[in-house]
């Protein structure tokens, strides 16, 4: 059931949906549920495309500001996975968030 959720709130590919899911990893209370969250994360279909990528780091790029300290950890630690630091921090005029 939970990643069937899981994958239902990433499959909206917007913030919102992106966001519930990583509210949902960072305050899963067992080990198992966070392993079914981050395997939907990591195995969404979409984050494949050139398209569905660069909506993912444009969406986490956003989540790093959220105010739910969980949240902003995921994104931070997904980005990290994806690009150095320096390189997803940039905003879009390559100044820094």
């Amino acid at each position: 059931m939970t990643s069937q959720t899981a994958e239902a709130l990433l499959a909206r590919k917007d913030t919102v949906g992106l966001r519930q899911v990583l509210l949902a990893r960072s305050y899963a209370a067992e080990p198992s549920t966070a392993d079914e969250i981050q395997a939907a994360l990591n195995c969404d279909p979409d984050w494949m495309t050139t398209e569905g990528a660069d909506r993912l780091i444009k969406q986490l790029r956003e989540l790093v500001t959220d105010g739910d300290d969980g949240v902003r950890d995921e994104a931070q630690r997904i980005l990290a996975g994806i690009r150095p630091r320096e390189e997803w921090a940039r905003g879009p005029d390559n100044d820094t968030l």
